[in-house]
């Protein structure tokens, strides 16, 4: 089912919530405010720029991520509002599932709460022979279950680790070990003594494909494959089973997992994050996910069909433009789950932008 926002009329944001969901996909939650950031003030001040207006009117089609639903409606409406009365904008909030989908079938954006899956990708390229372009227009939420959440790491309550790099977490987990780590087996590989040092890494994860091990398998091992022993759990869907792993680790000392600071029991702790050796470790706080400097916080995204050698089409760079600046971040902002993007992260997906015209 889709609605379009037109100029005509204006609908209020849960009414519109309510027409996009179908019975097949409740995956709209309310999820409790996690912040009261501000946007970054140096962030650029967007004014609509010309684009062709063909009659009756101009229309702009969005599909993708229901778990952006908020941000997504907000940023339609500002847009339709800047190039009223002609402008037309029809959103689709499904699935992030879905955004490659719309774009193969004519959908001007996508928003996407993850990476896109190696299957969406391929059925794009399949179609158009070059990949979708990925634009960066928020950060993920810090812990919330229904908005894209950081990854963290849990061990043991009484495991002494004191923290992990990236590397160290691509040899945990990893088998192809692409970050060059020497192989990790035992606690004791990881630098812990006394009864720790032979006690087995105990490893769980979820079985491929979801968003969650993508998100892993990207970040922490650079595409790498992972490992054959570790123990995949299962439960009624990914929070149910990190929660399982949470609670078979109080069973059975030297358990690891990456999961969501939602699934943190009693008996599990989140271990500190480095980049790289000799950097600082971070926890994943507010503050540490917005400035990204916890290694494994997430963004959500915007795809476009960009075919090479070729400008991206005005209306989309407009749409992109908007959502870039201190209006478009204020629409996260003001959501208070998703966070706003920094100037720094800003200013380098606006040159992205103008580097691909």
């Amino acid at each position: 089912m889709k609605h379009s926002i037109r100029t005509s009329c204006l609908i209020g944001l849960a009414a519109v919530s309510t027409l996009l969901v179908t019975p097949a996909a409740f995956a709209l939650k309310y999820a409790a405010p996690e912040h009261k950031l501000q946007v970054d003030p140096k962030l650029p001040v967007w004014k609509p720029g010309p684009i062709t207006i063909n009659p009756p009117e101009e229309e702009f089609h969005l599909v993708g991520a229901d778990v952006m639903d908020e941000i997504t409606f907000g940023w339609a409406k500002m847009f339709r509002k800047a190039y009223a009365p002609k402008m037309s904008v029809t959103v689709e909030a499904r699935a992030s599932g879905a955004g490659a989908g719309g774009l193969i079938d004519g959908a001007h954006a996508a928003p996407v709460g993850r990476e896109m899956l190696p299957a969406e990708e391929k059925a794009f390229v399949e179609k158009f022979g070059y990949k979708p372009t990925a634009i960066r227009v928020a950060t993920g939420s810090v812990g919330s279950l229904g908005k894209t959440a950081t990854s963290v790491i849990f061990v043991d309550k009484d495991n002494p680790l004191k923290g992990l790099t990236l590397e160290q977490l691509d040899a945990v987990y990893s088998k192809t070990r692409l970050r060059g780590y020497k192989e990790i087996n035992t606690w004791g590989d990881l630098g812990l003594a006394g009864e720790w040092a032979n006690r087995p890494v105990r490893l769980y994860g979820l079985k491929a494909v979801n968003g969650i091990e993508q998100f892993i398998k990207y970040k922490a091992m650079e595409g790498g494959e992972y490992k054959d022993s570790i123990e995949m759990v299962k439960g009624k869907g990914f929070v149910h089973a990190f929660n399982v792993a949470a609670e078979d680790m109080a069973k059975r000392p030297g358990g690891l997992t990456y999961a969501l600071l939602a699934n943190k029991t009693p008996n599990v702790r989140v271990v500190p994050l480095a980049a790289r050796a000799g950097d600082p470790y971070y926890m994943p706080t507010l503050e540490n996910v917005y400035s990204h400097k916890y290694p494994l916080s997430r963004f959500v995204y915007i795809y476009i069909n960009k075919k090479p050698g070729q400008p991206i089409e005005p209306k989309t760079k407009e749409f992109l433009k908007m959502v870039l600046s201190k209006q478009g971040q204020q629409i996260v902002a003001d959501e208070r789950v998703y966070i706003p993007l920094n100037n720094e992260i800003v200013r380098a997906e606006l040159a992205k932008l103008d580097s691909l015209d």
